[in-house]
């Protein structure tokens, strides 16, 4: 399998604009505030006006002091008031940037007819024209064998209609490359490149198994999930360690997460539904565990990073017995209904695309944002949360049911194995990437890399011995078809024994990656100032 000899980075070296202290900067407080949003209705309909005396939370079944609160609102407040000259206007307030909706558009490709699927994407275009305002951002990628991301996290409705125009063109059931220049490249979809995307892991004849697993065996389907769920794990990674209110739009047929029947298929077997005991029942359980175990690991990483599913079945709900399209009928959607209401999502499988829409906009902008501090450190563990309205009456509550207690450098490891992560993490540090002259051995490639970041933009602290800041540079780099073949992290601390950091300064860091001639690969930066956790994000495209 090409690709894969870039097993890793050259030894580091490091040529910092200034000395390296030998002594330990100071250290800092950190207070962790836990954030868990929370949907409330009545009726299907948004419960306004609450408070945070009216919430009720808990951690691992202990009562937790909510610290922090917040009310969103955000379709009514985002709305232009209309003036007239007599009239001035009247200033809207801008959501809280912290609990500012991200919305990445997932379009399975896989499991959707292209018809239902152009006809969902041209409701939700219809809601970007007369709804949206920019007082949000979305992102949009496809799911087939693997993720594809044709358009990073923007406010700008032009590039939102061109990217959706760009999924209309590829079709269903073969995508392309994993990156939006590369999709363009490739000339939508009469380029013989988007035919052959996807995860080099994946087998060869991902569509016609895909095809199978939809109307044919239990074990068929179970490999069908196998394939799709590393793509939804790179979708929930690459929002680790961001802010705000974090979504998935999915929309999809039926993805296969459903349990699989269980059938005595012994010898002499009646071929009829079983509890799965006797002969020939412990594969059956078997497969059941093993997709209940997949459906499990997206509910993790998502509350882990924070992420909340909405679904959105566009192939609509068909009556039992149905067959009709190239796509089986949608009647069991338990599996996905599940998967959003664990993360604090909403399954929206109306057959009316409008209606769909709709609900989607208004369950996701309209949340109270519940904040506490746990009396742990960052464990590294997964907690459970659970919350509750102390007044009575007939409401319905939407919110994750637990979180990964990991810090920030953590977190942004996680992201960095995401071939999306460039396009959805922050950039509030100004980094840049450039490579040096590449060396050239047989089919092997050294390519040096450098880093820069200014040292005004970082913070630095007093120590025994001047100034100083702590630094983290991640290094990741991505194949052709978006597999991660490296992740590394290195640590820096650069200093000033004046006491006074050099503003006008740059800290320059120099490495090398190895890549194969002929290869396409991305090479994705981060750098973290350990002390603002500010996060700043730089990515180049390399192919000799």
């Amino acid at each position: 399998m090409k690709g894969l000899l870039m097993k890793g980075l050259i030894a580091a070296t490091s040529l910092l604009c200034a000395t390296t202290l030998a002594a330990q900067v100071s250290e800092t407080i950190d207070v962790r505030i836990v954030n868990v949003d929370v949907t409330v209705t009545s009726k299907g309909k948004p419960v306004p006006n609450l408070t945070r005396d009216d919430f009720e939370i808990f951690e691992d079944g202990r009562r937790q002091t909510i610290t922090n609160f917040y009310a969103s609102e955000e379709t009514r407040t985002s709305v232009p008031v209309a003036t007239t000259a007599a009239t001035p206007s009247v200033p809207v307030e801008p959501p809280d940037p912290r609990f500012r909706r991200k919305v990445l558009v997932l379009v399975d490709n896989g499991h959707t007819t292209r018809h239902q699927r152009d006809l969902a994407l041209k409701n939700l275009e219809a809601m970007i024209t007369d709804r949206f305002h920019g007082d949000y951002e979305w992102s949009i990628g496809v799911i087939g064998r693997g993720i594809t991301l044709v358009l990073p996290l923007t406010s700008d409705k032009n590039a939102i209609h061109e990217a959706l125009e760009i999924i209309r063109k590829i079709g269903t059931r073969r995508e392309g490359a994993t990156t939006f220049e590369a999709t363009r490249e490739a000339g939508l979809s009469s380029s013989p490149d988007v035919q052959k995307a996807g995860w080099s892991a994946f087998d060869g004849d991902y569509a016609q198994r895909l095809e199978h697993a939809a109307s044919s065996s239990d074990a068929e389907q179970s490999i069908a999930v196998k394939f799709i769920v590393p793509a939804y794990l790179d979708a929930v990674r690459g929002f680790a360690s961001t802010s705000g209110r974090k979504i998935i739009l999915l929309l999809t047929g039926d993805p296969g997460f459903t349990d699989p029947l269980l059938v005595d298929e012994s010898p002499g077997g009646v071929g009829v539904a079983t509890r799965g005991f006797g002969p020939g029942a412990g594969s059956m359980w078997e497969t059941r565990k093993y997709v209940q175990t997949l459906r499990q690991s997206i509910v993790q990483e998502a509350n882990s990073s924070g992420v909340s599913f909405y679904i959105w079945n566009v192939q609509g709900l068909d009556a039992p017995g149905d067959v009709s399209g190239d796509v089986a009928p949608s009647t069991n959607n338990s599996a996905v209904f599940w998967l959003a209401k664990e993360t604090g999502g909403r399954f929206v499988g109306s057959n009316d695309p409008a209606r769909s829409v709709q609900e989607f906009d208004t369950a996701s902008s309209t949340f109270y944002s519940l904040g506490y501090s746990p009396a742990h450190r960052d464990d590294g563990k997964y907690h459970a949360i659970s919350v509750r309205l102390k007044q009575k009456g007939d409401f319905s509550l939407e919110y994750r049911n637990g979180y990964s207690s990991s810090p920030t450098s953590t977190q942004l490891a996680r992201a960095m194995t995401s071939p999306t992560a460039a396009a959805m993490q922050p950039n509030d540090l100004p980094v840049t990437l450039a490579f040096g002259t590449p060396q050239t051995n047989r089919d092997v490639i050294t390519l040096p890399i450098e880093v820069k970041v200014p040292f005004r933009n970082l913070q630095f602290l007093p120590g025994r011995i001047g100034v100083g800041a702590k630094v983290v540079v991640y290094i990741s780099v991505f194949g052709e078809t978006g597999k991660n073949l490296v992740a590394s992290t290195f640590s820096l601390t650069p200093g000033f024994k004046s006491g006074t950091p050099d503003l006008n300064g740059i800290l320059v860091y120099r490495n090398a990656i190895k890549v194969r001639k002929g290869d396409r690969d991305r090479v994705v930066v981060a750098v973290r100032d350990a002390t603002t956790e500010a996060i700043g994000m730089a990515t180049q495209v390399v192919r000799f």
